[in-house]
This record gives structure tokens, sequence and C-alpha cells, in this order.
């Protein structure tokens, strides 16, 4: 027994100098996009944002039937539709959900044969979407700009798979730090033209009906900002090819289930009355990265 544990512990004196020996450490920095940012493009598009407060409605009799709720936020599809029912009275100007630009740096380690373990930062900001506006006679009535930033510190711990001499697939997954939130500025005077209109004899139910809910009193000069942070589980999967005797190509998509629940504060009248002073509000500042980049051995 004496003597079998002395071989198994020569091995592993002769083996280990090989192991430490073969493992490469590599530092990395690459960039990439996420979509949705904030799973905020159904918000921005068609749902838009039910204020606390409602007006009166009434119903296919025309006779006075209930309340509905008024919008914090008005959805791009009910502005077009505006644009497209009001003769050119009403026009807008819409880009859709949020599209972020991230850049990532990080270090990776491979230990074994087959597993590495790697630490990663990622920073993200808007660059597209996330711009509304709409103007009544040619003056902005309209206009809310949604912006987003966040930080995440991956670690992972995986395993490669070499396909050629120069090339591998990894798949590997951990958990993160993540901090950041997404903010909401801008002014919702929808119920101003409402009133202009009638003000104004307008009849037409159609029109009427479609800028009936804005807030009341309106939103000027808003400015609500969420921040959160915490930490969440991700995962990720990629390949890399040699370009060099030390350099390395890579892409890999990145999923990471950053969410918290976030307090505001909105600033205008409008917004305190309209939602409330604190406001509470989901912030998924997960989703999945999409990325290009580079590694070097070191």
């Amino acid at each position: 027994m004496k003597q079998a544990a002395k071989r198994m512990i020569a091995i592993s004196l002769l083996l280990l100098p090989g192991i430490y020996l073969e493992a490469k450490s590599y530092v990395m920095g690459g960039a990439g996009l996420q979509f949705d940012l904030g799973a905020l493009g159904s918000t921005i598009s068609t749902d838009g944002l039910d204020s606390s407060n409602s007006y009166a409605t009434t119903d296919s009799t025309g006779t006075q039937n209930g309340v509905l709720p008024r919008l914090a936020v008005i959805p791009e599809n009910r502005l077009l539709t505006l644009q497209h029912s009001s003769n050119g009275l009403i026009s807008a100007k819409t880009n859709g959900g949020m599209t972020g630009l991230t850049l990532s740096f990080g270090y990776e380690q491979d230990f074994g044969k087959t597993f590495f373990w790697r630490v990663n930062a990622h920073y993200t900001r808007k660059i597209t979407g996330g711009d509304t506006e709409a103007k009544f006679a040619g003056q902005s009535f309209y206009h809310m700009v949604w912006d987003y930033n966040a930080i995440q510190i991956p670690v992972n711990v995986g395993f490669k798979l070499s396909v050629s001499e120069d090339a591998a697939i990894y798949i590997g997954a951990g958990i993160h730090y993540f901090k950041g939130g997404w903010s909401l500025a801008g002014n919702n005077r929808l119920n101003d033209v409402h009133e202009a209109l009638v003000s104004a004899g307008i009849t037409d139910t159609t029109v009427l009906g479609l800028v009936s809910d804005g807030t009341d009193p309106s939103a000027v000069w808003e400015n609500t900002k969420f921040n959160v942070s915490g930490v969440a589980p991700n995962w990720l999967i990629g390949a890399q090819a040699r370009i060099s005797d030390k350099g390395h190509l890579y892409m890999e998509m990145e999923t990471l289930f950053s969410f918290k629940y976030g307090i505001a504060h909105p600033s205008s009248l409008g917004g305190i009355q309209g939602l409330a002073p604190s406001v509470a509000y989901p912030q998924v500042l997960g989703g999945t990265q999409y990325r290009f980049g580079y590694k070097h051995e070191i």
C-alpha cells in the first residue's frame, strides 16, 4: 500500500509540471451588441406605460360608462396612427427599442487539458433607439428619450474543445456582479393637444379618442432614473481561432440574467401625480451580448 502511494506521488510530481507548462493564459478585449436593452422594446413600441390616474370614457352608445387609465408613456404605434389619422396635423418620429454597444476586457487561463476559467468586465451603453417625438402643427408635444448603461463583471468556469490545431469551441457558466439601469427624460403634453382640439371645435371622435389619455397635469421636463446592483448567473458559448503565434480571434454569445426591482423618483408634476413620488419598476440589465474580439497569450 505504501509502495503504491509512493508511486502515485512520484507520478503526480512528474505530471504536474507538464500540466502547468501546458496551461495558457490570455488577456482579451472585444466589442459587440446587445439588443432590446432593459427589455423595454414592447413598452416603447406597442404597449406604452399606464399612469396611475384615469379619465372618463363613453361606450359606443355615447353614454359615459367608466374610466380608463392615462398613459405616462405613449407607444410609438399610437403616435404613428395619429400621424396617419390627422391629415398631417400630427407628425411622429420613431426609433423603436434600444440597442447597445458592449465593450469587454478580461483575463482567461486554461487548466487541465480542456478546462478554463476567466473574469471579464463588460460595459454597455445605448447607441440607437429609444427616442420618440411627436409634433402638433409643427410644435413638439411629446418627446421621450430613453437611456441605458450597465456594468457586468462575470466569473466563468468552462471547458474548451479543440476542433483543429488552431481552433477551439468553448462553453462556460458562472455568476456576475451587475450595476446600472435606465432612464427616461422628456415631455408628455398629449393632454394639452386634446384640450386644444376640443377648444378648436374638433368633433372627430376617433382623433379625440387617440389624444384623450395623456398625463394630467402634463409631464414637462421629466427625468426619471433607475439604478440597481446585484449578483446573478450567466453562461456563454464561443469559438476562437489562432491568427498568429500568440494571437487568437474569438466570437461569443453570453447571456446574463441580471434582474432587480429599482426605485426612481419622477421630477415633473405630471410624473409624480401620474405615477408616484417613488416608482418601483423591474430593471432588466441582463440579456444576450454578441461579441467579437482578440485574445493574446501571455
